[in-house]
């Protein structure tokens, strides 16, 4: 019997290792069926996305793009994490930050693998280094996609229903990847692919809460009285 340490660093390796050779797999499918047409496809995609550029919307994206930025996203996970301390819920707490750090560093290690330019295009936001994977899509589904799901199970523990909690989460997600390509920082399949390295970076780190708790039973998830 592996260590219960030991069990949660090999189920987050393999994470990693399963997020990238899906990832992999993915663009050799894409490439095989689409060819050529994806490109075709995504800067009309994009182009139709950008055909708006007024107030109150790009502010907005601005906005929501800034949620998804590294350091709000440190500062978001420190800051549920220390609140969640507060409560008692100590594994949950520390699962948020390798949850954080480690979609950080994966989505790191996959710009350097595929190193695609970002678009030719218009930036109206800051952006630097390569574009594939998007790093706010990745971190976001990782991160916040912890952190939605913590608060649905805890609003399961507590007898409401998680649909709330979960569609809250999907949304912000989904608005923080499609403010990338608004704004001209990311192609459209940059951000699909940051979710789907974020939603397997995330679903090995639930995996890893699950099994602390399920090997080290403790009361259920409840608020501090």
């Amino acid at each position: 019997m592996l260590p219960l340490w030991l069990l949660i660093v090999l189920v987050l390796v393999a994470g990693g290792i399963i997020s990238f050779g899906l990832l992999e797999g993915a663009i050799w499918l894409i490439q095989t069926i689409f060819g050529n047409r994806i490109h075709v496809w995504e800067n009309e995609f994009q182009q139709s996305l950008r055909s708006y550029h007024g107030e109150p919307l790009r502010s907005m994206m601005l906005f929501f793009t800034y949620l998804g930025s590294f350091y709000p996203t440190l500062l978001v996970s420190i800051g549920f994490a220390l609140l969640l301390v507060r409560m008692r819920q100590y594994r949950e707490a520390i699962m948020l930050l390798p949850t954080m750090g480690g979609a950080w560093i994966l989505n790191t290690l996959l710009k350097w693998h595929f190193m695609r330019p970002r678009p030719e295009l218009e930036f109206w936001a800051p952006a630097s280094g390569y574009s594939f994977p998007s790093g706010h899509a990745t971190i976001a589904a990782a991160m916040y996609g912890m952190l939605f799901f913590i608060w649905a199970r805890y609003r399961k523990q507590q007898g409401k229903r998680m649909l709330p909690a979960i569609l809250c989460g999907i949304i912000l997600i989904v608005t923080i990847g499609t403010t990338r390509i608004y704004l001209g920082v990311h192609y459209p399949t940059d951000v699909l692919a940051g979710f789907f390295s974020g939603f397997w970076w995330f679903a090995a780190c639930a995996y890893c809460l699950f099994l602390w708790q399920t090997k080290r039973p403790r009361q259920p998830l409840q608020g501090k009285e």
